[in-house]
């Protein structure tokens, strides 16, 4: 693989992220956010290496997700393979009803 590129939903998510951790924290948002690249890095080297996410929808299928090291475990990433990167499609608190509503949540 060639690297990742984030979806405009995976931007916002990230900007939302450090933004409610900084109200608590303003050096855990950075912390957040390094962490949350490193993995990008990580799963463009070995972009297999996180399960498939099992959605019901057709369109969804090969939608795979990882989470972040602690203390951010709670954060998940959803990516997907192309042909020579990544697309980071979302990275949401594990707590967001995501299976509720997955044809609007990742699309």
């Amino acid at each position: 693989m060639n690297g990742y590129r984030t979806t405009p939903k995976a931007d916002d998510d990230l900007i939302e992220g450090a933004r409610w951790i900084r109200a608590d924290n303003p050096q855990a948002a950075h912390r957040f956010l390094d962490a949350a690249f490193a993995a990008f890095d990580r799963l463009a080297e070995f972009p297999e290496s996180g399960p498939l996410a099992k959605l019901k929808k057709r369109k969804l299928a090969a939608i795979r997700f990882c989470v972040l090291p602690p203390p951010f475990n709670r954060w998940v990433i959803f990516y997907r393979l192309s042909a020579d990167e990544i697309e980071i499609v979302r990275v949401i608190y594990g707590t967001q009803n995501w299976r509720g509503k997955t044809e609007s949540f990742f699309i």
